[in-house]
């Protein structure tokens, strides 16, 4: 996905994907506990290959039982949880 926002994606989907491997589920795992999400999606999401709708984010907030603030914070170096993934 490119375009002006592309940063915004990367960011919220860098801490998508460290809250989901903090919380030791996949991402099967985590599609499975949200209502209309499905794999797949969570991948692209967590690799900022496509757009998604607030109501998507929402979703995956609460199936990893966070604020949506949390998808928002940039984080200067990613964990070592990411490093050794």
């Amino acid at each position: 996905m490119k375009g002006r926002d592309e940063h915004y994606f990367e960011i919220i989907g860098k801490n998508v994907r460290r809250i989901r491997i903090e919380n030791k589920l996949s991402q099967h795992s985590l599609a499975v506990l949200c209502d209309k999400i499905d794999r797949s999606k969570i991948s692209d999401i967590e690799n900022a290959k496509e757009d998604f709708m607030l109501s998507t984010i929402l979703e995956i907030c609460a199936a990893l039982k966070i604020n949506l603030t949390d998808l928002l914070i940039k984080i200067d170096q990613e964990s070592d949880i990411l490093k050794n993934k």
